[in-house]
Protein backbone atom coordinates (compact mmCIF):
# COMPACT_ATOMS: atom_id res chain seq x y z
CA UNK A 1 0.00 0.00 0.00
CA UNK A 2 1.55 3.23 -1.53
CA UNK A 3 1.68 6.46 1.06
CA UNK A 4 -1.59 8.22 -0.46
CA UNK A 5 -3.44 5.05 0.40
CA UNK A 6 -2.26 4.35 3.68
CA UNK A 7 -3.31 8.02 4.21
CA UNK A 8 -7.28 7.62 3.10
CA UNK A 9 -7.62 4.63 4.93
CA UNK A 10 -6.40 6.41 8.32
CA UNK A 11 -8.93 9.17 7.33
CA UNK A 12 -11.86 6.53 6.94
CA UNK A 13 -10.76 5.04 10.02
CA UNK A 14 -10.85 8.26 12.55
CA UNK A 15 -14.40 9.26 10.50
CA UNK A 16 -15.94 5.64 11.81
CA UNK A 17 -14.79 5.99 14.97
CA UNK A 18 -16.29 9.25 15.55
CA UNK A 19 -19.55 8.03 14.32
CA UNK A 20 -19.24 5.05 17.04
CA UNK A 21 -18.83 8.02 19.49
CA UNK A 22 -21.96 9.91 18.71
CA UNK A 23 -23.73 7.03 18.36
CA UNK A 24 -22.68 5.97 22.04
CA UNK A 25 -23.22 9.14 23.13
CA UNK A 26 -26.76 9.55 21.76
CA UNK A 27 -28.03 6.35 23.49
CA UNK A 28 -26.32 7.09 26.46
CA UNK A 29 -28.53 10.59 26.70
CA UNK A 30 -31.80 8.64 25.74
CA UNK A 31 -31.36 6.64 28.29
CA UNK A 32 -30.43 9.61 30.66
CA UNK A 33 -33.82 11.21 29.81
CA UNK A 34 -35.37 8.28 30.75
CA UNK A 35 -33.89 7.25 33.87
CA UNK A 36 -34.10 10.85 35.13
CA UNK A 37 -38.17 11.51 34.24
CA UNK A 38 -38.83 8.65 36.11
CA UNK A 39 -36.78 9.76 38.89
CA UNK A 40 -38.20 12.67 38.72
CA UNK A 41 -41.46 11.57 38.70
CA UNK A 42 -40.71 9.52 42.27
CA UNK A 43 -39.21 12.86 43.52
CA UNK A 44 -42.53 15.38 43.08
CA UNK A 45 -44.73 12.53 43.89
CA UNK A 46 -43.37 11.35 47.29
CA UNK A 47 -44.60 8.05 46.12
CA UNK A 48 -44.72 5.46 43.34
CA UNK A 49 -45.63 6.75 39.81
CA UNK A 50 -49.13 5.74 38.68
CA UNK A 51 -49.46 4.19 35.63
CA UNK A 52 -51.31 6.25 33.16
CA UNK A 53 -52.40 7.00 29.85
CA UNK A 54 -50.21 9.07 27.45
CA UNK A 55 -50.50 12.80 28.41
CA UNK A 56 -52.49 12.19 31.77
CA UNK A 57 -50.88 13.44 34.17
CA UNK A 58 -50.09 10.74 37.33
CA UNK A 59 -52.77 11.13 40.32
CA UNK A 60 -51.55 12.62 43.31
CA UNK A 61 -52.10 10.81 46.55
CA UNK A 62 -54.79 12.78 48.82
CA UNK A 63 -53.46 15.37 51.31
CA UNK A 64 -53.77 14.36 54.93
CA UNK A 65 -56.93 15.37 56.70
CA UNK A 66 -55.50 17.28 59.28
CA UNK A 67 -58.37 17.56 61.55
CA UNK A 68 -59.05 13.88 61.74
CA UNK A 69 -55.54 12.53 60.85
CA UNK A 70 -53.43 15.08 63.39
CA UNK A 71 -55.64 16.58 65.86
CA UNK A 72 -57.60 14.48 68.89
CA UNK A 73 -60.83 13.29 67.72
CA UNK A 74 -62.39 14.84 70.95
CA UNK A 75 -61.51 18.07 69.50
CA UNK A 76 -62.52 17.60 65.82
CA UNK A 77 -66.03 16.05 66.01
CA UNK A 78 -68.94 16.93 64.17
CA UNK A 79 -71.43 16.57 67.14
CA UNK A 80 -72.47 20.29 68.28
CA UNK A 81 -73.14 18.80 71.98
CA UNK A 82 -69.27 18.01 72.27
CA UNK A 83 -68.27 21.06 70.57
CA UNK A 84 -70.84 23.44 72.95
CA UNK A 85 -70.91 20.96 76.13
CA UNK A 86 -73.91 22.17 78.29
CA UNK A 87 -73.69 23.73 81.22
CA UNK A 88 -72.55 21.85 84.39
CA UNK A 89 -75.30 20.85 86.18
CA UNK A 90 -75.81 22.40 89.72
CA UNK A 91 -73.24 21.49 92.31
CA UNK A 92 -74.68 23.30 95.31
CA UNK A 93 -76.60 21.21 98.35
CA UNK A 94 -79.43 22.71 98.63
CA UNK A 95 -79.19 24.71 102.37
CA UNK A 96 -82.78 23.84 103.76
CA UNK A 97 -82.70 20.48 102.27
CA UNK A 98 -83.52 18.96 106.11
CA UNK A 99 -86.61 21.23 106.09
CA UNK A 100 -87.95 20.64 102.80
CA UNK A 101 -87.80 17.07 103.39
CA UNK A 102 -89.42 17.33 106.80
CA UNK A 103 -92.47 19.05 105.87
CA UNK A 104 -93.65 18.77 102.60
CA UNK A 105 -96.24 21.95 102.97
CA UNK A 106 -92.65 23.73 102.95
CA UNK A 107 -92.67 26.06 100.12
CA UNK A 108 -89.29 28.20 100.36
CA UNK A 109 -87.24 29.75 102.70
CA UNK A 110 -87.11 33.42 103.72
CA UNK A 111 -84.13 35.29 104.73
CA UNK A 112 -83.01 39.13 105.38
CA UNK A 113 -79.72 39.72 106.67
CA UNK A 114 -79.56 41.70 110.01
CA UNK A 115 -83.35 40.67 110.95
CA UNK A 116 -85.21 37.98 112.55
CA UNK A 117 -86.84 37.25 109.65
CA UNK A 118 -85.33 34.01 108.93
CA UNK A 119 -87.74 31.60 108.74
CA UNK A 120 -89.61 28.69 106.73
CA UNK A 121 -92.67 30.03 104.23
CA UNK A 122 -95.37 27.56 104.34
CA UNK A 123 -97.95 26.94 101.36
CA UNK A 124 -101.15 25.16 101.95
CA UNK A 125 -103.81 25.86 99.57
CA UNK A 126 -106.25 23.33 100.49
CA UNK A 127 -106.52 25.15 103.64
CA UNK A 128 -104.88 28.78 104.07
CA UNK A 129 -105.02 29.33 107.78
CA UNK A 130 -103.60 25.92 108.77
CA UNK A 131 -100.36 27.10 109.83
CA UNK A 132 -101.82 30.42 111.00
CA UNK A 133 -101.68 29.19 114.66
CA UNK A 134 -99.28 26.29 114.07
CA UNK A 135 -95.83 26.03 113.99
CA UNK A 136 -93.44 23.90 111.63
CA UNK A 137 -94.45 20.55 113.22
CA UNK A 138 -98.07 21.14 113.41
CA UNK A 139 -98.52 22.18 117.00
CA UNK A 140 -100.80 24.81 118.68
CA UNK A 141 -98.16 28.10 118.55
CA UNK A 142 -99.22 31.79 118.74
CA UNK A 143 -96.44 32.72 116.30
CA UNK A 144 -97.83 30.88 113.84
CA UNK A 145 -95.45 30.75 110.69
CA UNK A 146 -95.27 32.66 107.81
CA UNK A 147 -97.70 31.76 105.46
CA UNK A 148 -97.81 32.26 101.20
CA UNK A 149 -101.10 33.81 99.80
CA UNK A 150 -102.40 30.27 98.49
CA UNK A 151 -103.57 32.52 94.93
CA UNK A 152 -99.59 33.00 95.13
CA UNK A 153 -97.62 30.52 92.87
CA UNK A 154 -93.99 29.42 92.40
CA UNK A 155 -94.52 27.37 89.78
CA UNK A 156 -95.54 28.56 87.68
CA UNK A 157 -94.23 31.82 89.03
CA UNK A 158 -96.75 34.31 89.72
CA UNK A 159 -96.26 38.10 88.78
CA UNK A 160 -96.55 38.59 92.38
CA UNK A 161 -96.01 36.29 95.98
CA UNK A 162 -97.50 37.55 98.94
CA UNK A 163 -96.12 36.26 102.27
CA UNK A 164 -98.42 36.93 105.95
CA UNK A 165 -97.50 37.04 108.83
CA UNK A 166 -98.00 37.91 112.75
CA UNK A 167 -96.51 41.06 114.06
CA UNK A 168 -95.63 39.33 117.14
CA UNK A 169 -94.43 41.57 119.92
CA UNK A 170 -91.45 39.40 120.63
CA UNK A 171 -89.98 40.62 117.08
CA UNK A 172 -90.76 36.83 115.94
CA UNK A 173 -92.26 36.70 112.31
CA UNK A 174 -92.95 39.48 110.84
CA UNK A 175 -92.57 41.29 114.33
CA UNK A 176 -89.60 43.84 113.30
CA UNK A 177 -91.10 44.63 109.24
CA UNK A 178 -92.35 47.57 110.49
CA UNK A 179 -88.80 48.58 111.11
CA UNK A 180 -88.81 49.67 107.33
CA UNK A 181 -90.84 52.59 107.61
CA UNK A 182 -87.14 54.18 108.41
CA UNK A 183 -85.91 55.19 105.16
CA UNK A 184 -82.24 55.01 106.42
CA UNK A 185 -83.01 51.20 107.51
CA UNK A 186 -84.23 49.96 104.15
CA UNK A 187 -81.23 51.58 102.98
CA UNK A 188 -79.23 48.82 105.07
CA UNK A 189 -81.29 45.96 104.64
CA UNK A 190 -82.54 46.39 101.22
CA UNK A 191 -81.76 42.73 100.02
CA UNK A 192 -84.45 39.83 100.95
CA UNK A 193 -84.02 36.08 99.78
CA UNK A 194 -86.14 33.47 99.45
CA UNK A 195 -84.78 30.13 99.00
CA UNK A 196 -86.70 27.67 96.83
CA UNK A 197 -85.75 23.76 96.66
CA UNK A 198 -84.18 24.40 93.15
CA UNK A 199 -82.53 27.93 93.95
CA UNK A 200 -82.49 31.33 95.39
CA UNK A 201 -84.53 34.59 94.48
CA UNK A 202 -83.31 38.20 95.38
CA UNK A 203 -85.53 40.69 95.52
CA UNK A 204 -84.89 44.71 96.44
CA UNK A 205 -87.04 46.73 98.60
CA UNK A 206 -89.11 48.72 95.95
CA UNK A 207 -91.92 50.34 98.23
CA UNK A 208 -92.97 50.19 101.58
CA UNK A 209 -96.55 52.00 102.69
CA UNK A 210 -99.20 51.60 105.24
CA UNK A 211 -102.31 49.80 104.15
CA UNK A 212 -105.29 47.81 105.23
CA UNK A 213 -107.77 45.38 104.84
CA UNK A 214 -111.35 46.62 102.86
CA UNK A 215 -114.44 45.34 102.47
CA UNK A 216 -115.41 43.46 99.53
CA UNK A 217 -117.58 46.14 98.02
CA UNK A 218 -115.64 49.00 98.67
CA UNK A 219 -113.98 50.34 95.31
CA UNK A 220 -110.19 50.72 96.48
CA UNK A 221 -106.84 49.69 95.65
CA UNK A 222 -106.13 46.29 97.73
CA UNK A 223 -102.37 45.27 96.83
CA UNK A 224 -103.47 42.34 98.36
CA UNK A 225 -105.84 41.20 95.59
CA UNK A 226 -103.10 41.55 92.60
CA UNK A 227 -101.05 38.30 92.08
CA UNK A 228 -100.60 38.03 88.32
CA UNK A 229 -100.35 40.65 85.24
CA UNK A 230 -101.12 39.26 81.91
CA UNK A 231 -101.03 42.80 80.58
CA UNK A 232 -99.50 45.98 80.70
CA UNK A 233 -102.47 47.92 82.40
CA UNK A 234 -103.12 45.47 84.88
CA UNK A 235 -99.20 45.73 85.95
CA UNK A 236 -99.23 49.78 85.22
CA UNK A 237 -102.09 49.71 88.14
CA UNK A 238 -100.34 47.94 90.90
CA UNK A 239 -96.78 49.52 90.46
CA UNK A 240 -98.76 53.11 90.25
CA UNK A 241 -100.49 52.69 93.42
CA UNK A 242 -97.40 51.48 95.44
CA UNK A 243 -95.02 54.06 94.56
CA UNK A 244 -97.78 56.73 95.74
CA UNK A 245 -99.03 54.82 98.59
CA UNK A 246 -94.96 54.39 99.17
CA UNK A 247 -93.88 56.63 102.78
CA UNK A 248 -90.33 57.29 100.78
CA UNK A 249 -88.94 56.74 97.45
CA UNK A 250 -86.44 53.98 97.62
CA UNK A 251 -85.12 54.66 94.08
CA UNK A 252 -86.18 51.57 92.87
CA UNK A 253 -87.94 51.23 89.81
CA UNK A 254 -89.77 48.88 87.92
CA UNK A 255 -91.38 47.67 84.53
CA UNK A 256 -93.84 45.23 82.48
CA UNK A 257 -92.76 41.54 82.88
CA UNK A 258 -90.88 42.08 86.26
CA UNK A 259 -91.58 40.03 89.36
CA UNK A 260 -92.52 40.82 93.27
CA UNK A 261 -92.70 39.23 96.79
CA UNK A 262 -94.98 41.14 98.77
CA UNK A 263 -94.42 40.95 102.81
CA UNK A 264 -97.84 41.65 104.47
CA UNK A 265 -98.30 42.40 108.51
CA UNK A 266 -100.48 43.42 111.05
CA UNK A 267 -100.48 47.12 111.95
CA UNK A 268 -102.45 49.30 114.40
CA UNK A 269 -103.48 52.74 112.41
CA UNK A 270 -106.73 51.67 111.40
CA UNK A 271 -108.91 48.92 112.13
CA UNK A 272 -107.64 45.84 110.39
CA UNK A 273 -104.23 48.08 109.62
CA UNK A 274 -100.77 46.41 107.05
CA UNK A 275 -97.86 47.07 106.60
CA UNK A 276 -96.75 46.30 103.47
CA UNK A 277 -93.15 46.17 102.01
CA UNK A 278 -93.27 45.04 98.48
CA UNK A 279 -89.83 44.22 96.88
CA UNK A 280 -89.08 43.60 93.32
CA UNK A 281 -86.96 40.41 92.32
CA UNK A 282 -83.62 41.13 90.96
CA UNK A 283 -82.11 37.62 90.33
CA UNK A 284 -82.92 33.98 90.36
CA UNK A 285 -80.00 31.37 90.42
CA UNK A 286 -81.33 27.66 89.95
CA UNK A 287 -78.06 26.31 91.63
CA UNK A 288 -79.26 23.64 93.78
CA UNK A 289 -78.98 19.81 93.51
CA UNK A 290 -81.95 18.09 93.22
CA UNK A 291 -83.49 16.81 97.19
CA UNK A 292 -83.37 13.24 97.65
CA UNK A 293 -84.13 11.53 100.72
Amino acid sequence: MNKQSKTIFSYILIAAGFSCIMVYLGLALGLGFALGGRIGSYVFTSGPVSETEPGQEAELPAEPDVKKDILPDAIWTESEEKRHPASPLPELENPYAEYFLQNEDMIAWLQIDGMEIDYPVMWTPEDEEYYLTRDFNGRSSSNGCLLLDTDSSLEPLTTNLIIHGHNMRSGAMFGDLSDYKDSEFEKEHDTIRLYTENGIRTYEVLAVFYSQVYYQSDDVFKYYAFFQADTRAEFDDFYKNIKELSIYDTGVTAEFGDHFLTLSTCAYHVDYGRFVVVAKEISYEECYLPIEE
